[in-house]
């Protein structure tokens, strides 16, 4: 029974950490839509290159391909019923974190925490967290999907992040653009 605590507190402490996909969609019959194409990048050349460079554009349009086409839509450049964009952006953003001094264990002698409390054991007991301000750089992707038709927004999916490490950037764009876009409705569910 311990263990089994033990294993649900370090999956419930994992996911915790894990970032959030969130989704809007407008209140359409997603059974109607069968083809799509990609919309021109909004994203602008003088952006960093770490982040913004054709090598993560074409990881994210593979996954997004993949994943649309497990769901049964197909890409098609020639009257696509939806077109899809994405956009990608970094800011600097802070965070607190607060960091754990763990257990005080004695023997203390000499000046203590209360004055003099000569030689000998002083006390033994839990240090308080110490809260420290530590600046990040947050990413956010948003995946867009648009009416080929009617030119409105039908369906969007973002996901936040903190990045980690620009050079594999382009990993770990696939990997949340995936995450993305498989909350798009199926085309038999919708």
């Amino acid at each position: 029974m311990k263990n089994i605590l033990i294993i649900a507190g370090l999956i419930l402490a994992i996911t915790a950490c894990a970032p959030r996909v969130a989704v809007d969609k407008a209140n359409v019959n997603f059974n109607k839509y069968r083809t799509f194409a990609w919309m021109d990048s909004d994203v602008k050349a003088g952006q960093n290159p770490l982040y913004y460079n054709d090598l993560a554009s074409q990881n994210v349009e593979t996954a997004v391909n993949k994943v649309l086409n497990d769901k049964g839509l197909k890409q098609a450049n020639r009257r696509p019923d939806l077109l899809i964009g994405y956009h990608f952006f970094v800011e600097e953003k802070t965070r607190t974190v607060a960091n754990n001094t763990g257990p005080l264990y004695g023997p203390y002698y000499g000046w203590g925490r209360w004055g003099w409390s000569g030689w000998g054991p002083s006390w033994w007991g839990w240090g308080g967290p110490q809260y420290t301000q530590e600046q990040y750089q947050a990413g956010t992707l948003v995946v867009d999907m648009v009416d080929a038709r009617t030119k409105q927004l039908v369906w969007r999916g973002s996901i936040q992040d903190a990045v980690s490490n620009p050079a594999r950037i382009g990993e770990q764009l696939t990997r949340q653009v995936k995450d993305i876009v498989e909350k798009f409705p199926d085309r038999s569910n919708s």
